[in-house]
């Protein structure tokens, strides 16, 4: 049902499901529609699917199973309805169905069932903790997006997971005008990269910020970067505020 070089929508069959689907909940999330092409309900609901695989690129792996032709993956992963749409979260989280039944599918409950996967390595920076954020962990590159947003935008959520080793992210609200100053901000939002030893920052001038878009800044300069070699996250001093903190002066 959907075309193998054009479209979003990846088809699994019995040689790529397990390296796609499963091994993909290591870290990632994969949404998979299991669909009878017999069967007009799962027609219907084509169009949207293909209009979601595109929305989320790279954020999501989004796939689809033919169960007419592929019978042995859905006995396997025990579905009975016609199309059902899985969310696998990573391990150990167990994985979530929707049904659209006879009317077409419902991709914004199909965000909400992703989205509250994706975790957040993203800290709030300010004039307080700004220094401790930029000058800790030097062996990484810092990220920072100025939004007038109040609550992390889900796209940044999830690039902070993956670069989780190797990037750390800050995000900076409209109100931090010091910051804004500094950074010569004047529009929302800009997303930017901090490089070590440099003063000037990279400056992102596209005006598609799809978890793809940034991806693909964030990769065009990954080759310039010094990463330092750690196996796990290290967490920024900068989200521990009380080090940000200007030590009291006391007098007797």
């Amino acid at each position: 049902m959907y075309n193998p070089l054009k479209s979003a929508v990846i088809n699994y069959n019995n040689k790529n499901f397990e390296k796609q689907v499963t091994l993909n909940r290591e870290k990632g999330i994969s949404v998979v529609q299991f669909y009878k092409s017999s069967e007009e309900n799962s027609q219907m609901d084509r169009g949207q699917f293909e209009k979601f695989g595109i929305e989320q690129k790279k954020m999501l792996r989004v796939g689809a199973v033919d169960c007419d032709e592929w019978s042995n993956i859905c006995s396997k992963e025990g579905i009975t309805e016609y199309p059902t749409y899985r969310v696998y979260p990573p391990f150990p989280v167990p994985h979530q169905d929707h049904l659209s039944g006879d009317k077409e599918v419902d991709t914004d409950v199909l965000k909400k069932m992703s989205y509250k996967h994706i975790g957040n390595r993203v800290l709030e920076i300010t004039a307080t903790n700004h220094d401790v954020f930029k000058d800790d962990n030097p062996g990484k590159p810092k990220v920072l997006l100025f939004t007038d947003k109040q609550k992390t935008p889900i796209v940044l959520r999830a690039l902070s997971t993956y670069f989780d080793k190797t990037l750390e992210f800050g995000m900076v609200k409209a109100e931090e005008e010091t910051l804004k100053t500094k950074y010569k901000v004047t529009k929302f939002p800009t997303f930017l990269i901090l490089k070590n030893g440099e003063k000037k920052p990279i400056v992102y001038d596209g005006d598609d910020f799809s978890y793809s878009a940034l991806f693909e800044f964030i990769n065009t300069y990954s080759e310039t970067f010094v990463f330092a070699q750690q196996e796990e996250p290290v967490e920024s001093r900068a989200s521990r505020p009380w080090l940000s903190e200007p030590v009291p002066f006391l007098s007797v």
